[in-house]
């Protein structure tokens, strides 16, 4: 590695790491007056990743409180792979951390949701397939439909009861649900809690490459009854696109 290297990399660590990182001969002002700008730079950079966490878990907050989410979140930022991250990817891993570290299922599963949330509004922009888009197909060319998995899609196990966690999905069955899918069909996400039938189909989907494939393995699942009326659900839901599109 060059001299350069070498410097750059002493040189993200400290910023990563703060001032316990400094090395002697780093800056050229003497070592007190660099380790106290350091030492203002640890502040900030800290308080800016404790800010984003609160901003991509708003709910999850509001939840366990502020002090409890504060604290948890103090713990997780200060993890060496955590303090390494650009600030849109720092919330990954947050709702496995607070399960470590006890919380309320609840709570764990409201993370993982808030994360899937942003990850959906993140991802790449595509056409999402639509009930309408199949009304003017013969048997044939339905059948033979390429379909994938929207790239926007998350599905989240849950374990506790959605319905009161989200108070917006009341009356959807959410009390029930095990998966919520989450979709950006447009430019709005959306949540959907899922029965049995659909989670597992959703699950199934992107091994799927076309909708004879897709309604034969729903047949599978479920019989012929309640296989259509679960991929269109999932249709509906803007949970799959056409490959390329």
């Amino acid at each position: 590695m060059s001299d350069l290297a070498d410097d750059q990399a002493r040189f993200i660590a400290v910023l990563q790491r703060g001032p316990q990182a400094f090395p002697e001969g780093l800056f050229a002002d003497p070592p007190g007056r660099a380790l106290l700008g350091l030492k203002a730079h640890a502040n900030t950079i800290s308080h800016a990743r404790l800010v984003a966490i609160e901003d991509s878990f708003p709910r999850t907050r509001d939840h366990m409180g502020a002090a409890a989410f504060n604290n948890a979140s103090r713990l997780f930022v200060e993890q060496p792979e955590v303090r390494a991250r650009k600030f849109l990817q720092i919330g990954k891993g947050f709702a496995t951390f607070l399960n470590g570290q006890g919380a309320e299922q609840s709570c764990c599963d409201l993370a993982a949701i808030e994360w899937a949330w942003l990850q959906s509004y993140h991802a790449a922009e595509a056409s999402a397939l639509r009930l309408a888009d199949l009304a003017g197909l013969d048997e044939s060319g339905l059948l033979d439909l390429p379909v994938t998995v929207h790239p926007a899609v998350r599905l989240v196990p849950v374990l506790s009861d959605i319905g009161v966690l989200l108070p917006e999905l009341a009356g959807q069955a959410a009390s029930t649900a095990a998966h919520l899918l989450i979709t950006r069909p447009d430019a709005e996400v959306l949540l959907h809690p899922l029965g049995s039938l659909q989670a597992d189909l959703a699950m199934r989907a992107g091994d799927l490459p076309n909708m004879r494939n897709l309604l034969a393995s729903a047949i599978e699942m479920a019989g012929e009854a309640e296989a259509l009326p679960a991929i269109f659900a999932l249709i509906e839901a803007g949970m799959l696109a056409r490959p390329g599109e």
